[in-house]
C-alpha cells in the first residue's frame, strides 16, 4: 500500500510542515507520494526530491525579500499590516490597485529550492493544485502530467495567492493559487494511488473534517495558532517548526496528549486518578443536567466543560485516559505551563499543584459551597475580579475534602467551565497520585 504525505497551503505557516517532516524522518515513516497546495507544493516538491537539508536551510533563512520586492508599494503595505500599523482593507485595496506585489524575487527563490530534475528522477511521486483563470478550471496535476521544464512554473502558479501575488502566466493562460480549489489535496493523493495518508493541515479546525477520523488517515493539525500567512518573524518560524515536530510525534504515538506533549511512560500508575476523574465528570454532568431549569433542554446538552475535553480530538474518540489528559492540559494552561517542552506527567502534576498552592491563598473558596439565590451574580463578580488560576484554586479547595453539592453547579459550569475542569483534575490526583505528599 502506498503512503502519501498531503501538505496544506498557508504561507509562512508552512514552517510547521518542516517540523512534521523532521519527525517523519526520525520515526522512519516512509512515503511514496507527496501532494501539496501553495506553500505545500513548495515543501512537497522538496520532500519528493529528498532535499531535507535544503528545505531546512530555506526555512531558517527565509525573509520577505525572498518572495517579493520590499520596495514595492503593495509589499510595504503588507509589512505595515503584519506589524499592526495598517488595516486589512487597506492591504487588499492597495494590492488590487497595484496589480499585486512585485514577486519577481520569488522566481529565483523557487529556482534555487525546487529541483525539477531530482523530482522527475525520484521514486516518490509528486502532485500539486492550481486554478486556470479564464475558465476557473482546477488543475490537480501529478508530475507525469506537468510538461517537462515547466514544473517550477506550476509550483509558482500553485503559490500565487491572488490578489496579493499577481496571476502567473504559463503559455497563453494565467493561473492562481490552488487554494481556490483545494487547499489540502487528499483526493489528488488518492487518485495517484495512495491508500494511507499523513495529512498536514495548517488550520486548527480541519479543512476536510470527514477525513480526520478515518483509520487510514493520520491527521496532523497545529496545537496552537501559527500566526499570519506572511509573518516572517524568526522566532515565530522557529516556534512553528518545533510545534510541527511535536504535533507529528504525538500523532504517531511517540508522545501522548492533545495540546501538550507527555512521555507515555509517565502516565503509568495514574489508573486510579483516571477512574476518579471520569467518575467526577460523569456525576457532575448527570447532576447538572438533572437540575437544568429549562423544560425544553434535554439531558446531555449541557456540554460546555465536556467540549473542552474534546477540543483537540480532530474527529477521534476521546477515551477515559484522553479525558484525564485533557483535564491536566486545561489545568496546565491555566497555570501558565509551557507547551514547548515534552513533559513527564508526574512532573507536570507537581508543577500544577505547586502553582495552585495551599488553601490559605484562596479566601473565597467557601463561596462555592453556597447555594443562595444570588449565586450567578456573585460568581460573575468573582470571575470579573480574579484570574482563572485563582478561581480554579477556589473550586479545588472548596471541594476537598468537602463535597460540592453538584445540584448547584450549573451556574458555575456556565460561567467558568475551564476552571471547573481544572479543579476536577486536581481533585482526581490529590492523595491518589503515586508518591504524592500533598
Amino acid at each position: 500500500m502506498k503512503r502519501a504525505v498531503v501538505l496544506s497551503g498557508g504561507g509562512t505557516k508552512g514552517a510547521y510542515e518542516l517540523g512534521v517532516w523532521r519527525a517523519l524522518r526520525e520515526l522512519s515513516v516512509d512515503f511514496q507520494i507527496v501532494t501539496g497546495t501553495s506553500i505545500g507544493s513548495i515543501n512537497g516538491a522538496m520532500m519528493a526530491a529528498g532535499d531535507f537539508e535544503k528545505c531546512e536551510s530555506m526555512w531558517h533563512e527565509m525573509t520577505m525579500g525572498d518572495l517579493m520586492s520590499e520596495t514595492h508599494t503593495a509589499a510595504r503595505t503588507l509589512k505595515q499590516f503584519f506589524t499592526g500599523d495598517i488595516y486589512a482593507t487597506d492591504v487588499f485595496g492597495t494590492t488590487i490597485v497595484s496589480g499585486g506585489v512585485d514577486n519577481s524575487p520569488f522566481y529565483d527563490f523557487i529556482e534555487k529550492n525546487v529541483d525539477e530534475e531530482r523530482i522527475r528522477k525520484s521514486d516518490c511521486d509528486y502532485g500539486l493544485v492550481t486554478v486556470r483563470i479564464r475558465d476557473r478550471k482546477p488543475f490537480c496535476l501529478p508530475k507525469s502530467e506537468i510538461p517537462k521544464g515547466l514544473l517550477n512554473d506550476y509550483v509558482i502558479a500553485s503559490s500565487s495567492v491572488y490578489p496579493i501575488f499577481p496571476m502567473h502566466l504559463i503559455g497563453e493562460d494565467y493561473y492562481i493559487d490552488g487554494m481556490y480549489h483545494d487547499n489540502l489535496p487528499i483526493d489528488l493523493a488518492a487518485s495517484m494511488g495512495a491508500g494511507e495518508f499523513v495529512v498536514v493541515d495548517l488550520h486548527p479546525e480541519p479543512q476536510h473534517p470527514h477525513y480526520a477520523g478515518r483509520p487510514y488517515v493520520t491527521y496532523i493539525t497545529p496545537s496552537e495558532d501559527l500566526g499570519g500567512i506572511l509573518e516572517f518573524d524568526r522566532k515565530r518560524l522557529e516556534k512553528n517548526i518545533e510545534m510541527g515536530y511535536r504535533d507529528a510525534m504525538r500523532a504517531f504515538g511517540r508522545y501522548k496528549g492533545y495540546s501538550y506533549c507527555f512521555y507515555p511512560s509517565g502516565i503509568d500508575g495514574f489508573g486510579p486518578s483516571i477512574e476518579t476523574f471520569n467518575e467526577y465528570c460523569a456525576r457532575g454532568e448527570a447532576a447538572i443536567n438533572m437540575n437544568t431549569k429549562s423544560r425544553i433542554k434535554r439531558a446531555g446538552e449541557t456540554r460546555r466543560m465536556f467540549s473542552l475535553f474534546e477540543k483537540y480530538a480532530r474527529g477521534r474518540t476521546v477515551g477515559r485516559e484522553g479525558y484525564f489528559l485533557r483535564g491536566a492540559e486545561i489545568a496546565a494552561e491555566i497555570c501558565g505551563l509551557s507547551r514547548e517542552k515534552v513533559w513527564d506527567f508526574g512532573e507536570m502534576v507537581d508543577e500544577i499543584v505547586r502553582a495552585v498552592g495551599s488553601r490559605d491563598a484562596y479566601p473565597d473558596a467557601d463561596f462555592f459551597v453556597r447555594s443562595d439565590t444570588h449565586l450567578r451574580r456573585a460568581t460573575l463578580e468573582l470571575k470579573k475580579n480574579h484570574d482563572s488560576k485563582y478561581l480554579m484554586g477556589c473550586l479545588y479547595h472548596a471541594a476537598w475534602p468537602a463535597d460540592i453539592d453538584y445540584a448547584h453547579m450549573l451556574e458555575i459550569l456556565s460561567i467558568m467551565p475551564s476552571e471547573l475542569a481544572g479543579s476536577l483534575f486536581l481533585l482526581s490526583v490529590d492523595e491518589k497520585r503515586p508518591g504524592a505528599a500533598l
